[in-house]
């Protein structure tokens, strides 16, 4: 789906959006209905002047696309913490961004070691906390790993700050800045790959994050949600049995499309040796049925060869079979951790099929697993986590809910309303400005939302996640000010004055 963004002065690169600025501030006008209205950042001449120039100074910077999240949001550095991030383009102050490092040590598969500080970037919800965590983990693109910037999920992000959880998105070794280490991710070969080897270095690093995080007097990391997106949905599953083993168990794991070996040119659907991929899960899911330590030690399977199991009537392996799956010998079993599964049914990676036959994988060696197969997304199913915010957050929230999790994270869709949407008086300011803002959110297709403070500050978007984009882009640089609240969703006018 093609989406607008509402952008202070700015132009995001994308494939398949377009950006534009949308923002506004107006003059005071005399109102009996709202505080009097004042401009504060756009007036005349000079500073539309300015405005343009940094409209055009930051469409020339584009954003190279990230991972298999291709359109991941770019971000802007700057933060006390840290150096700024090479082509960051993007900041939110209202949901605390900062930017920390977490030092790695791996040693490769050739035996050298390779070390690294992880760009992690942190959001905090308001309040001293301590707050749940979530980690979220991006995917691969081997032509452009080189090129990714530091990781946000700003859409993702927020939907989590709603829930009352604080986010942490670490870049890994092999990309963006990162890359001059090695690719340690790499498969290597499509007949023979390393998927266990590869995975198991990403989920090591997420290990590390979450440790280093725990010494946050603010972060409750008895309370870590594990979330990922392709290669970093798997290694999302693999940290869960390392975590367990440090004494760290998560809550659940969601996995967004998760897999490796996708050539979605060549081969639409149909990866690199999907059998084998399926006895990495098998081993993945083992570990964690009170068997960590020594499942995790031993090393990443080979190559499949051919097997046969029984299995319980509901599906799962014996326990001897799933100790056999990682060549271990079974101990006491402990709770699985809950793990969310979402694809898309025109995942261009991984076919649903896929998707099913390493859930049931996952699932006979003892892993839990809910799998849900959502509607075609798009024109690439596998970019459901960027592009399909309003189909998949509704189920995060239902899936989190049986955890304990309450606060909704999803912005529902209001339908009826006392006031007619086309009716611009009944905004809260006569300013032209605003008017003629209006009048091109009215003009826009829906999705769309429409917010603004009531002071000095408005702005709308369309697309996928419109409302929550719509507000952070309302917010942007109006911290000192009365936050931002939808006016208006779709054909709907929400609007209530404080």
């Amino acid at each position: 789906m093609t989406a607008d963004y509402a952008i202070v002065g700015s132009v995001r690169a994308s494939g398949r959006a377009t950006a534009r600025a949308l923002m506004s501030t107006w003059p005071s006008t005399p109102s009996t209905s709202a505080p009097s209205m004042r401009r504060r950042f756009l007036t005349h001449g000079a500073r539309m002047l300015s405005l343009l120039a940094l409209s055009l100074g930051l469409a020339s910077a584009a954003q190279a696309r990230s991972p298999d999240d291709r359109s991941a949001d770019p971000s802007m550095a700057g933060s006390p913490r840290t150096a700024a991030a090479p082509n960051a383009t993007r900041w939110a102050p209202d949901i605390r961004e900062t930017v920390i490092r977490v030092p790695v040590s791996l040693r490769h598969t050739d035996g050298h070691e390779l070390r690294a500080d992880l760009p992690v970037t942190m959001f905090r919800p308001a309040g001293p906390g301590p707050f749940p965590l979530v980690v979220i983990n991006h995917g691969r693109d081997q032509r452009q790993r080189t090129q990714y910037d530091r990781q946000r999920f700003e859409s993702a992000a927020r939907f989590f700050i709603r829930k009352g959880f604080a986010v942490a998105v670490p870049l890994r070794l092999g990309y963006g800045e990162l890359a001059s280490v090695g690719d340690p991710e790499s498969s290597v070969s499509c007949d023979r790959p390393r998927f266990g080897v590869a995975v198991d270095v990403a989920a090591l690093q997420i290990n590390a994050v979450v440790r280093q995080l725990a010494q946050s007097p603010d972060l409750d990391v008895s309370r870590v949600l594990l979330v990922g997106q392709s290669v970093g949905g798997l290694a999302a599953l693999a940290a869960v049995p390392r975590l367990q083993a440090a004494g760290l168990s998560p809550m659940a794991a969601i996995n967004f499309a998760g897999g490796h070996g996708a050539n979605p040119q060549a081969s639409p659907g149909l990866p690199c040796q999907p059998e084998q991929l399926a006895q990495e899960l098998r081993r993945w899911a083992a570990a964690q049925a009170g068997r960590s330590a020594e499942a995790m030690a031993a090393p990443p399977v080979a190559p499949p060869v051919a097997t046969t199991a029984s299995t319980h009537t509901d599906g799962r392996a014996t326990s001897a079979e799933s100790a056999a799956m990682d060549g271990v010998a079974p101990t006491s079993s402990v709770p699985a951790v809950p793990t969310l599964w979402l694809y898309a049914e025109n995942d261009r990676s991984f076919a649903p099929s896929q998707a099913r036959a390493w859930a049931q994988a996952y699932q006979q060696a003892g892993g839990a697993v809910t799998l849900t197969l959502l509607p075609p997304s798009g024109d690439d199913g596998h970019r459901l986590f960027t592009d399909a915010n309003d189909r998949w957050q509704p189920l995060v929230d239902d899936f989190l809910r049986h955890l304990g999790v309450e606060l909704p994270g999803a912005l529902p869709f209001p339908s009826g309303g006392r006031i007619a949407v086309e009716d611009e008086r009944a905004l809260p300011s006569s300013s032209p400005e605003l008017r003629q803002l209006y009048r091109q959110f009215l003009a826009a297709r829906t999705p769309r939302a429409f917010a603004m403070n009531g002071q000095s500050r408005s702005a709308f978007a369309t697309g996928d996640d419109a409302q929550s984009r719509a507000l952070a882009a309302c917010e942007q640089g109006a911290q000192a000010e009365e936050s931002c609240r939808l006016y208006a969703v779709n054909h709907t006018v929400v609007w209530s004055f404080p």
